[in-house]
């Protein structure tokens, strides 16, 4: 009989203690959701006719599928000019892929995976799949008689849109001419 009660009091101890967080966690979404619910009504979410930021976004991935002038220098984790060149483009992250990096696994007859439907990548509007985890970039640097010499650099790259002197003595990098490139920040 004791080990009745004991055994029951465990079970009783262990079916409490697991409801009690899933009930909490109920009642936080419910009470996330009533907040939700008041900020919708005070303090809707904007809607606008036009985005500058979307727009420098669009004109940004114009300006990178263009063949721009650059320049491109790059330091050390510590700052340090390390190296730099006259380039073509913006600098590729090392990992960016042709082809989505990412696959379903178990796919069915229909290329769904039944077991564990997720999300996959869908590739940038330049139709490649950007790097998130490198800091490893291949910089384009011009070459002799307009030949690209691709440059691997596993420091921190800055690509500049116009010319730039470096004083390698004194570590610092100035503005030398005008932007091969700009942007238009209006419509």
């Amino acid at each position: 009989m004791k080990k009745t009660i004991i055994a029951f009091t465990i079970l009783m101890i262990i079916t409490f203690t697991g409801c009690l967080p899933e009930s909490q966690t109920k009642e936080d979404s419910r009470t996330v959701n009533r907040q939700q619910k008041q900020y919708a009504a005070k303090q809707p979410i904007p809607v606008f006719n036009w985005s500058l930021e979307r727009h420098l976004v669009v004109q940004l991935y114009n300006l990178r599928n263009m063949n721009a002038v650059t320049y491109s220098v790059w330091r050390s984790n510590y700052g340090i000019v390390e190296g730099d060149c006259a380039s073509i483009g913006f600098g590729i992250p090392y990992d960016t892929s042709i082809t989505n990096p990412l696959a379903a696994t178990s796919e069915g007859e229909d290329g769904y995976n039944r077991s564990s439907l997720t999300s996959i990548e869908q590739p940038e509007p330049n139709g490649l799949f950007s790097s998130k985890n490198t800091t490893s970039t291949w910089v384009m640097c011009a070459g002799s008689g307009g030949m690209i010499e691709p440059v691997y650099v596993e420091s921190k790259v800055t690509v500049y849109p116009y010319p730039v002197s470096v004083d390698y003595g004194n570590n610092r990098v100035e503005k030398s001419g005008k932007a091969s490139v700009t942007l238009k920040s209006t419509q």
